[in-house]
């Protein structure tokens, strides 16, 4: 019978809405240390199922997301791989990086119940919706390295061969190459984010970077210009330009968002 109940529980076309609000009210209550690491195992461990399962769904788009990479040498011809398993492990490699990505939401999700309840509820309120804004910015940033920045590298690098250099790539030095521009900017445009954050819970205050804006705008650049790839400044201002304005954003929310 109490089997029977606890089905109907689960079943009731609000369960989950109940589940929610018992999940809303952990917050509120101290854990002990065996059920803090019980709860850091299971989200774990759904982390893992999430990232493996979009990790075999991303090796069966690999061979396309492969071909689309290419496009910025594709001029060259093919690549070519020097050892028997090195167009395996690329195409592992394709695979793992779209499963990290594509399981982003249930890993950010699981991370943010984790550390939740250890936050007072001015910042819960305050990182919880930042933290699908943190997402969006690292897709924003991979998207902005694969459609402006990674075309204008390959230009560059390419631009170093002549008569007597002639480029032969391999996958896996062409790949590791695509792989870390694209995280690298992923991980820049969460600057607003990161800020905005810090501004709110008091590590930072508006105002000191609001009068110290030169200084900010002047180590974004010096920022850009070590991080492009590239030493010409059209490469260097078309990360510049975004992550200032992402910094003025940023200003201008923290004035508007209490």
């Amino acid at each position: 019978m109490r089997l029977v109940a606890q089905t109907l529980r689960l079943t009731h076309p609000f369960s989950w809405l109940r589940r929610w609000r018992e999940h809303r009210s952990a917050f509120d209550h101290e854990m002990s240390l065996v059920e803090h690491l019980t709860e850091l195992r299971t989200r774990i461990v759904v982390s893992a199922v999430a990232v493996t399962a979009m990790s075999v769904t991303g090796y069966f788009l690999a061979g396309g997301m492969l071909e689309y990479l290419r496009r910025p040498v594709e001029p060259l011809g093919m690549l070519i791989f020097t050892s028997l398993g090195e167009a395996f492990f690329a195409m592992l490699r394709v695979a793992i990086l779209f499963g990290l990505v594509a399981s982003g939401p249930v890993i950010l999700w699981e991370l943010w119940g984790f550390v939740a309840p250890g936050l007072e509820r001015k910042e819960r309120r305050i990182v919880g919706w930042m933290v699908p804004l943190m997402y969006l910015l690292f897709i924003g940033g991979m998207a902005f390295a694969n459609f402006l920045m990674l075309p204008v590298a390959v230009r560059f690098f390419l631009s170093f061969g002549g008569p007597t250099l002639k480029p032969m790539l391999t996958l896996s030095d062409y790949l590791s190459f695509v792989t870390s521009l694209l995280v690298a900017f992923g991980l820049t445009f969460e600057l607003p984010a990161v800020l905005f954050v810090l501004i709110k819970i008091g590590v930072l205050k508006r105002e000191t970077l609001r009068r110290k804006r030169k200084l900010a705008v002047f180590i974004i650049f010096i920022f850009a210009a070590i991080v492009t790839p590239t030493v010409d400044a059209v490469s260097m201002a078309l990360l510049a330009l975004p992550l200032w304005g992402l910094f003025e954003l940023t200003l201008l929310l923290t004035g508007r968002v209490r």
